[in-house]
């Protein structure tokens, strides 16, 4: 039996006759923002599981720390079951120079490890949401500046804010709301919130939608000193308890969008916002930090800076566009390597870059602009063209990452190329901002880890799958590895061959692994060559995926960005055992592994089993060599309440030669009817031999 160490959280208490322990699933925190350099008190809330046991918070990046809230007395009786205990309170402290913006965060307890939750780190004061009802006649009174935290509770549900503003004073109000969602794995239906601003009579003057992709940002210069009436909703008139927000409302300069786009290491330019702080002040300066890739930074003019605006750090040459460029004959010239600032400024504006390149020498052609889930919120929808410099075109492309554009070009010749931006519907404005980079094609790879956390017992064992994509001509193995793994956990090797794209990855518990939780990464290396010719070193860092629930039963798969692994109390099943662990197979030949499973005493219900990860016959995680399967008809994977079982793999005639490639076999504990945690054997080593 899984009993909690410290039963710190508030809930009620369940049956002793529960079965398989679940994960704690986040839906949402309340208030969902906090204001940096401040400490305080939010409440974080599951709906179908337990946060029985959280005793530590781990956040994505620095800045944010955390401290469980104790309310509750551990009961008497060690044996008693841990409580179901639904929300969970968290002291939040945030340093003053923490970064503002979304932070993921888990939830470590006895019991496991918490799906992602999202915080807001602010600059301005927090009002936290209040029990009592509004409307247009009687709207809550808030100040400026503030972050109002508040709920889009039910259906036809409109929260109504009231503040007093002088005639000519710039306001901005921002609503962080469904960006805050998509992450979450339990929830079904998101948000798409919607601001309007009323005078006291209950005239709209202006309104807002979609900015952020759903969610809206709204300048609003006031016509006259007075009250305003500012109103929250779903524009569907929709609603959810667990559609939290949180609603910026500033007078200070902000920044909607901002241009250049991309900024050389620690350089400081020249930039010109879109949003009040144009208004406000002129020589507005963005200095990039160091690292390369994207940030988000203020901008900065006498003392005074705007909120955070997204930056893309190259140490590649940059140029700007220079207009007019409409035209091939006037395209801006831009080196390769390379990349280019620009904004499609009107509607059916063409900017035309002119690039140099050789023959059969593949370059790497992207926009970044507008990627969904990222900070890159520009309007822009680009689509580019490849020209010949009288017009030809060679090549196109819509959306390569996202809304995004891009492709590889091999030039049929050695000079001159023209690329043209547009956007795909011609419209155009000052937040149509982009940044175009032009790089030799070389070889490259990135990963994905899937699932985004682990969660074992001591002397357990669960898998990650890690999928490798390659490009440019890459075709090299890849070396797998963890970092920063707590006490007492361990990682099995892994290399994916050069003819695998996936890989698995098992991660271990000592017998006497302590209680920890520890935020981790999977990082590939690899050896390549560059445009040169020359031998380079490829460290990329994999991307987790988190599991997200689809409607209908689906399995979602999100990316994000905090891995973890937690060691909890006892798990479900203790042990997989395997035999054979190590296999020859020859092309069209089958062996059978014996597979017994160890349970805990308090689980007594199905385990099925299986070498991938698979949900409604999709599969999301492979391992097995390229010709090996598992014969479904001969493998007995659905164990009841029994224990042993045996899968039965097969190499096919024409099955390729490979030497100990990693697999393991899992038994799965369904937590519902999407939602199920492996636990897996340990490394079972199979050979393709002729």
């Amino acid at each position: 039996m899984r009993t909690a160490l410290a039963l710190v959280c508030a809930g009620v208490f369940i049956s002793a006759s529960a079965a398989q322990t679940s994960f704690p699933m986040v839906t949402h925190v309340s208030p969902v923002a906090v204001q940096r350099g401040t400490t305080a008190e939010v409440t974080v809330e599951c709906r179908t599981s337990s946060l029985a046991g959280a005793y530590k918070v781990l956040f994505e990046g620095t800045g944010v720390t955390a401290e469980v809230v104790p309310s509750q007395a551990p009961p008497a009786d060690p044996k008693s079951p841990p409580p179901n205990v639904t929300s969970c309170k968290l002291k939040i402290t945030v340093a003053p120079d923490a970064a503002l913006g979304v932070r993921e965060f888990r939830i470590a307890s006895t019991l496991g490890l918490s799906s992602l939750g999202q915080l807001v780190i602010v600059d301005a004061p927090v009002i936290p949401e209040k029990s009592a009802t509004s409307s247009l006649a009687k709207p809550l009174p808030v100040p400026v500046p503030a972050v109002v935290c508040g709920r889009i509770r039910a259906g036809e549900a409109v929260d109504y804010y009231a503040l007093t503003a002088k005639s000519g004073q710039i306001l901005t109000f921002e609503v962080i709301c469904a960006r805050i969602q998509d992450k979450i794995h339990d929830l079904q239906k998101h948000a798409d919130p919607l601001i309007a601003i009323y005078d006291r009579d209950g005239r709209e003057l202006a309104s807002a939608d979609d900015t952020y992709f759903a969610d809206p940002v709204l300048t609003f210069r006031v016509p006259h000193d007075g009250e305003y009436r500012i109103a929250v909703r779903d524009a569907k008139y929709d609603g959810d308890p667990r559609w939290v927000y949180a609603l910026i409302i500033t007078d200070q300069p902000y920044a909607v969008y901002s241009f250049p786009l991309a900024v050389n290491p620690q350089q400081t330019v020249n930039a010109q916002p879109v949003g009040s702080a144009a208004a406000a002040d002129h020589g507005w300066t963005l200095t990039a930090p160091e690292p390369p890739g994207l940030h988000t930074v203020p901008l900065r003019h006498n003392g005074r800076a705007t909120n955070p605006v997204p930056v893309i750090v190259t140490p590649l040459p940059l140029v700007e566009e220079q207009e007019p460029n409409d035209t091939p004959p006037h395209a801006t010239r831009m080196p390769v390597p390379g990349g280019a600032n620009g904004r499609i400024g009107q509607k059916r504006d063409l900017d035309h870059f002119i690039v140099t390149a050789k023959k059969g020498r593949p370059i790497a052609i992207e926009i970044f602009a507008r990627r969904f889930a990222t900070p890159l919120v520009s309007q822009l929808d680009s689509h580019i063209d490849i020209m010949t410099v009288d017009g030809k075109i060679l090549a196109s492309n819509d959306d390569f990452v996202g809304k995004d554009s891009g492709l590889i070009f091999t030039p049929p010749t050695d000079g001159d190329f023209i690329i043209r931006v547009r956007d795909l519907n011609n419209k155009g404005g000052d937040g149509f901002t982009y940044y175009l980079q032009c790089t030799p094609a070389n070889p490259d790879f990135t990963l994905k880890c899937d699932p985004a956390k682990a969660m074992i017992g001591p002397g357990s064992r669960t898998a990650w799958f890690v999928q490798v994509t390659r490009t440019n001509g890459f075709a090299g193995p890849v070396k797998v590895d963890v970092q920063g793994l707590p006490a007492g956990v361990r990682a099995s090797p892994l290399t994916i061959p050069a003819h695998m794209t996936q890989g698995v990855l098992v991660i271990s518990a000592d017998r006497q692994a302590p209680l920890d939780a520890a935020a981790v990464k999977v990082v590939g290396t690899a050896k390549a060559t560059n445009e040169n010719n020359q031998p380079v070193v490829l460290t990329r860092t994999a991307i987790p995926v988190e599991e997200i629930y689809i409607p209908g039963g689906g399995r979602g798969r999100f990316d994000v960005g905090l891995m973890a692994v937690a060691v909890t109390e006892t798990s479900d099943l203790l042990e997989v055992k395997v035999k054979p662990i190590r296999i020859t197979l020859k092309p069209g030949e089958e062996v059978k592994i014996d597979v017994e499973v160890v349970r805990s005493p308090r689980y007594d219900k199905a385990v099925t089993l299986d070498v991938q990860l698979r949900h409604l016959g999709q599969v999301h995680g492979n391992p097995l060599p390229p010709g090996v399967t598992m014969v479904e008809g001969k493998s007995k994977t659905l164990l009841g309440a029994g224990n042993t079982g045996h899968i039965i793999l097969k190499a096919d005639a024409n099955a390729p030669e490979c030497t100990d490639v990693p697999i393991c076999v899992q038994g799965f504990v369904a937590i519902n009817f999407v939602v199920k945690i492996g636990y897996a054997s340990e490394v079972i080593l199979i050979s393709v031999q002729k």
